[in-house]
């Protein structure tokens, strides 16, 4: 109840009447709209011009309670003009009461706000209050928590764009605040001066807990003010409030600001209390300034004692360097800051280089929160983010230096491919600037064979990004998504990915996985990305011999019962176990299914292939013959009774001695190049 009472106080709205219980006439109406169009065309019109309308007006009725159509008095319009003359006829007209009851912009703020030093004498001597505190809309439309919002004309109140009603709304002239500070806000010094010079200091006892006005003439960008507080408070100056000295809202503006402080005692070494933030930290973070201006606080910062803190991390374990490259993310996605000095790629690279030569490269390496891996988690542009990446690794950057999340910089490249969709969003640049990306880190030693969370390797990303394409309905899109993975598992094979890892508890090898994603395809058209996938993995190293224990994948075949088929579980088997159960693919007049059978069958050791083509006849004569059984019986019977030729025995003998990389040696042999094609490729 108590507070409902206080809002009614509070607000000037809710006491206002018309002209103390007496309504106004629609003639005065008519009268005050004629010298609203008179103030219109000329605002600074005497009242000798209009002495004769003036005269007509009844006194007994108060026209503050008339507005125009942008929902003003005459009042608020005559001091907002400077018309001393209407002023202080209006002023002799009403009381105290009057000039005081307003739901926002008082005359006595607009006063301050402009500098109006005559008006605002003529205002403080009639009664106005400077320790009011209401919000600020003019000269605008009112704003969307004033009271006075929508009862005027519509066309005038929502003549500002979206995004100009956002912008001014954020201003500071927004909140509810005194005389005093719409002073600060219009720099208005002489106005500071008058209004400070006025009874005891609201900035002492009960007042203690609001801002310093020296932190607020800074906060505001108050030039004028600044310099006279700074001379009249100087004790504000080394004054914590809200977290924040004066010398951290100066970073915020132009650089004399920063200057002046400097030059009166202020520490550039401190600090806020919550986050930690240094200066360095608050010009780059908070500061929405181009990149010159940036560059040139930095530089005043530096060469005033910040140049012990450019490693300092805040609260959340970033240094400088790692608030440079958030701010620029910030910029990148337009999050915030002014478009006319949004910063271009030359900028961040500028000031990277520029920190860097100043004594950042340590937080390149910073522990536990590595400036490679920041660049990766938040830039956007591949372009940019391979040149801070060549950037920082050549200035001894750790590609293996964790994140804050704990990610290695390779999979917090890696790990979106999964959470996301973001090929479908790539253009070919992207893409060639990605897998520049990731070359460059592979180029200074990032490990291929790291993982996310103990159990998430680059191998299992890659294989689970091509088992979610192969499910689209688009074949360009999937084509050109299986080109661009498929390049991409070919770099990391070249930097010593293992194939052969195991890949989850449930997941024995990537082949299982490889041979998985049949269940998913749409057509025999898409077996040829599971058939260049396994044979990718083949020329690097994954061995086509491993025997696997497979007994959940083939639960539900007829013959599951028999041990038989249980003690040699080969991939082989596996793969033809899950063709066995797609009818279309069975069925397929061009035997599509057939190539990864022969691949197999290629570059399989003797015994291994022949104990499994043996397992996979002896199954095949056992099923009652039928349309979806013979073209499968047929080619496993051919190639259980056809014994290899030399030529293919002599190709698995080399594919052995190589380690069972030749994707990795072939091209160091002297060979002729149909031979070097015949080893790589496993052609029949």
């Amino acid at each position: 109840m108590g507070g409902q009472v206080s809002q009614v106080f509070q607000s000037g709205s809710a006491l206002l009447t018309n002209g103390h219980g007496h309504k106004v006439s629609d003639s005065t109406r008519q009268k005050v709209q004629t010298i609203f169009d008179a103030l219109r065309a000329n605002p600074k019109i005497g009242v000798q011009r209009l002495e004769g309308l003036l005269q007509q007006l009844p006194r007994n009725e108060n026209i503050l309670a008339i507005h125009d159509e942008t929902g003003y008095n005459l009042l608020q319009k005559c001091v907002g003009a400077n018309n001393v003359e209407l002023v202080r006829w209006l002023l002799a007209r009403h009381s105290a009461a009057d000039v005081n009851r307003f739901p926002c912009s008082l005359p006595l703020h607009i006063a301050c706000l402009k500098g109006h030093d005559e008006c605002v004498e003529l205002l403080l001597k009639h009664g106005a209050k400077s320790d009011v505190e209401v919000r600020m809309c003019w000269p605008g439309p009112h704003s969307s928590n004033c009271e006075e919002r929508g009862k005027y004309s519509t066309a005038v109140q929502h003549e500002e764009t979206c995004i100009e009603r956002d912008t001014r709304e954020r201003a500071p002239n927004n909140k509810l605040q005194s005389a005093l500070y719409y002073a600060l806000d219009g720099d208005q010094v002489n106005i500071l001066t008058m209004l400070s010079q006025r009874g005891e200091d609201p900035w002492n006892g009960i007042f203690r807990a609001r801002k310093p006005l020296l932190h607020s003439a800074c906060e505001r960008g108050a030039w004028k003010c600044t310099e006279y507080l700074i001379r009249e408070r100087s004790d504000e100056i080394h004054l914590l409030k809200d977290e924040y000295y004066p010398i951290h809202y100066a970073v915020l503006h132009d650089s004399k600001f920063l200057e002046l402080l400097i030059d009166h005692g202020a520490d550039t070494t401190v600090r806020t209390c919550t986050q930690q933030m240094t200066l360095l930290h608050v010009v780059l973070l908070v500061a929405h300034k181009s990149a010159e201006d940036t560059i040139a606080t930095i530089r005043l910062l530096l060469d005033h004692g910040c140049k012990e803190l450019i490693n300092t991390p805040d609260s959340l374990g970033n240094t400088p360097l790692h608030a440079l490259i958030v701010r620029y993310a910030l910029e990148e996605a337009q999050y915030g800051y002014d478009k006319w000095n949004k910063w271009n790629k030359w900028d961040i690279l500028h000031l990277v280089r520029y920190l860097i030569q100043n004594g950042a490269r340590q937080s390149i390496n910073h522990a536990g929160n590595s400036a490679v891996a920041c660049v990766l988690r938040h830039v956007r542009d591949w372009d940019v983010c391979y040149e801070l990446l060549n950037m920082l690794l050549n200035e001894d950057g750790d590609p293996n230096m964790v994140g804050r999340d704990g990610s290695v910089p390779l999979m917090v490249c890696l790990v979106p491919l999964i959470n996301k969709d973001p090929l479908h969003h790539f253009t070919h640049s992207m893409k060639v600037c990605y897998l520049n990306c990731i070359k460059i880190l592979l180029k200074h030693g990032a490990n291929s064979n790291c993982s996310y969370r103990a159990n998430l390797t680059p191998l299992h990303v890659l294989v689970f990004t091509v088992s979610e394409n192969i499910t689209l309905n688009c074949n360009v899109q999937k084509r050109l998504n299986f080109e661009f993975i498929k390049n991409l598992l070919i770099l990391l094979l070249n930097h010593d990915l293992n194939p052969n890892a195991r890949v989850t508890r449930k997941t024995e090898h990537i082949f299982q996985k490889c041979m998985d994603m049949v269940l998913n395809v749409r057509d025999c058209m898409d077996l040829h990305y599971v058939y260049d996938l396994t044979l990718t993995l083949i020329q690097f190293g994954a061995n086509p011999d491993l025997s696997l224990n497979m007994s959940e994948a083939i639960r539900r075949h007829p013959l599951h019962s028999q041990s038989i088929w249980n003690t040699k579980n080969y991939i082989l088997y596996y793969y033809i176990t899950l063709i066995s159960r797609k009818e279309n693919l069975i069925t397929d007049p061009h035997l599509s299914f057939a190539k990864i059978i022969l691949l197999f069958y290629c570059v399989m050791q003797h015994k291994p292939l022949f104990e499994c083509l043996k397992i996979l006849y002896t199954q095949q004569l056992s099923l009652v013959p039928g349309k979806t059984t013979e073209p499968l019986t047929a080619i496993i019977r051919d190639l259980y009774k056809r014994p290899r030729t030399l030529k293919q025995i002599c190709r698995v003998k080399i594919h052995n001695c190589l380690g069972r990389r030749p994707g990795l040696f072939i091209n160091k042999l002297d060979l002729p190049n149909q031979l070097k094609d015949y080893l790589l490729n496993f052609q029949m």
